[in-house]
């Protein structure tokens, strides 16, 4: 269904063709708002059936696109096939890998999670349309010119028995190198690499092909650092030359759209309220944290945290009052705290911190001082708020489960020793 307006609107971008793709009524009318008053020339789909065939009749410069069904990126993995320039903005409920990647392999300009930031789309969105308005002048100039910058986008390179034997100019400007001959004992690509736990790095980098191969999907994400200290993300794709035993890898720059993934993500794990990690995602820091202290044997602790008499606080002044007072102490505990210690909310009146190379003396006193913060502070028309604290150190062969089992077990302890007190676990507390 295409949307006709009025053509004596003034609209901010002009000669721009746009196709929306959402199937969820209150989400697609509210965008769409946002849509109209921009363009002049609005298609809508409810899926991505009926985009594909809106695509075809209309050939927009611009795709945003709802990613909830199958359809959606089907319809993209198409358009893809006869269009490598057109802009594509995927907006997503889903903040899993997955998604991401098949976004990335279908070359999405741009992946904003939903809820949707409006100053994040709208940057987008004219990031986008730039991209459209330079692709329509170059089009206008020379169709060969631009075939060749098109090539400029990718690195480019032909390994054979661990030699690059073939590369292209952009391989050769990010790299630094001149000409194969320099290429027969460097082992160039071996070096390319920066260690990242985000991105595939070899173990053995005299064997980085046969350890690419073996993620299976012939892909992956890399960082990489060139001459000069240049310094980028690629998602990386190799394929065996038919009758050959040679390898064409091409590596497509995703380093901006990793930092936007990234943000979002970042964005998805926080609570809302505090800006302290929320439960779930505080998980992942922890079980990293457990396989790292049982392969190095390093000490760490947690700090649960308990809001004492919190309900009387949103009883007697109100629910607004008491989310001041969750973002207060959040505040306080985050200042207290070092960059590498995890502070995540844990409950509706309860926070835990994550303390790496932290033993239980330490751990105690770090409680110890959140605790005396926060009875000192004076917080405007409440007055004196207090907390409990439980602390458990971890120890090899100990479960996540029994690690926070003690640490509840610790705050327990404090409540019944009359609460605004930190209690450590040991095998005695319930004597």
């Amino acid at each position: 269904m295409a949307i006709t307006i009025p053509q004596n609107h003034s609209y901010q971008f002009k000669n721009v063709k746009v196709l929306y793709v959402e199937d969820e009524v209150f989400s697609r009318e509210k965008l769409l708002r946002i849509l109209n008053r921009r363009f002049s020339d609005v298609h809508v789909a409810i899926d991505g059936e009926e985009g594909l065939q809106l695509y075809q009749q209309y050939l927009p410069d611009l795709l945003i696109v709802d990613i909830k069904v199958m359809s959606s990126l089907d319809m993209i993995k198409n358009i893809r096939k006869h269009n490598e320039k057109v802009q594509i903005i995927v907006t997503t409920a889903h903040d899993d890998n997955d998604v991401f990647i098949q976004c990335i392999e279908h070359t999405v300009n741009h992946f904003i999670l939903k809820p949707i930031d409006l100053d994040r789309f709208l940057l987008a969105l004219q990031k986008s349309v730039q991209e459209v308005r330079q692709e329509k002048e170059l089009l206008k100039h020379n169709q060969l010119t631009k075939a060749l910058i098109e090539t400029q986008d990718h690195l480019l390179f032909i390994e054979d028995h661990g030699h690059i034997v073939e590369f292209n100019e952009a391989f050769a400007s990010f790299t630094g190198i001149g000409n194969t001959k320099d290429l027969q004992t460097s082992n160039l690509v071996a070096k390319l690499f920066v260690e990242d736990p985000d991105y595939f790095y070899p173990k053995n980098k005299g064997k980085w092909i046969e350890e690419f191969f073996q993620t299976e999907k012939k892909y992956a994400k890399v960082m990489w650092k060139g001459q000069k200290g240049k310094q980028g993300i690629y998602l990386m794709k190799g394929s065996r030359i038919p009758g050959k035993k040679q390898i064409l890898f091409v590596c497509t720059e995703i380093s901006l759209l990793e930092e936007e993934y990234k943000k979002n993500e970042i964005l998805s794990m926080m609570d809302p309220l505090t800006r302290s990690l929320n439960r779930k995602k505080f998980e992942e820091p922890l079980s990293s944290e457990i396989s790292r202290s049982e392969r190095y044997n390093h000490p760490f602790s947690i700090i649960l945290m308990d809001i004492d008499y919190f309900n009387n606080v949103n009883d007697y002044f109100c629910h607004t009052k008491g989310d001041e007072v969750l973002i207060t102490i959040s505040t306080i505990v985050q200042q207290r705290i070092r960059e590498s210690d995890v502070l995540a909310r844990w409950g509706g009146d309860s926070f835990i911190l994550l303390t790496p190379e932290t033993n239980s003396p330490g751990a105690m006193v770090l409680a110890e001082s959140i605790r005396s913060l926060i009875n000192s502070f004076a917080f405007p028309k409440i007055g004196t708020v207090t907390c409990s604290f439980g602390v458990a150190e971890f120890s090899a062969g100990k479960s996540k489960i029994e690690l926070i089992s003690e640490v509840k077990q610790g705050l327990s302890k404090s409540k019944i020793n009359g609460r605004n007190c930190v209690t450590f676990y040991n095998s005695s507390i319930g004597e």
